[in-house]
């Protein structure tokens, strides 16, 4: 399957989606350069558009390249700082929203590569999350995560990410990939 027909599955599945769109918006005032949705809504809404999977609620991840200093979001948002720094809106409902300046991606940095999104794709623990939707160019991008989502499989795509994620999830690697393929109804390769 080409990336355009899963683009189209992916639009197609997040097309009454306000939230994304909400939000897409605001970054877009805010940054100068490209922004990738990145994680879990990206492959989630393509296996749910594909096998008809359910999709739980899950926050938006979004790189972005050349952000400005200060993104304002609505009154009805709270800025924090996940983990690393980076910053994160929560609005009143719950709905979560991390976004990380491509300079600033911890794999990269780890790895010493340039900061791109194929370099982050690289970096991602598993094979299903190396994935993401450029909105610059409207289009699905990770040769990796849609051939484990064409291949209906989860697998390690970075070891030594995946060591960093598990201890951060204080599981086990094969822990959540077993949970990663429940999930969606693939296998652990």
């Amino acid at each position: 399957m080409k990336n355009d027909n899963y683009t189209q599955i992916f639009l197609e599945t997040v097309k009454d989606e306000v939230d994304f769109y909400e939000v897409q918006k605001i970054l877009k005032e805010y940054t100068q350069g490209n922004i990738w949705l990145i994680g879990g809504f990206v492959y989630r809404s393509i296996v749910k558009g594909l096998y008809g999977t359910s999709r739980p609620d899950i926050d938006l991840d979004f790189i972005i390249e050349k952000p400005e200093k200060d993104i304002i979001f609505p009154e009805n948002w709270k800025e924090i700082k996940n983990n690393y720094g980076n910053t994160k809106f929560i609005r009143n409902d719950g709905l979560i929203v991390d976004f990380i300046p491509l300079d600033n991606v911890n794999s990269i940095i780890r790895r010493n590569l340039n900061s791109t999104v194929e370099n982050f794709l690289t970096g991602t623990p598993m094979t299903i999350q190396s994935i993401a939707y450029d909105i610059s160019r409207n289009i699905v991008i990770g040769p990796i995560g849609l051939k484990a989502i064409k291949d209906k499989t989860v697998a390690i795509n970075n070891i030594e990410e995946a060591e960093i994620y598990a201890r951060k999830k204080k599981k086990s690697i094969k822990e959540i990939m077993q949970q990663k393929a429940k999930e969606l109804g693939f296998r652990v390769l």
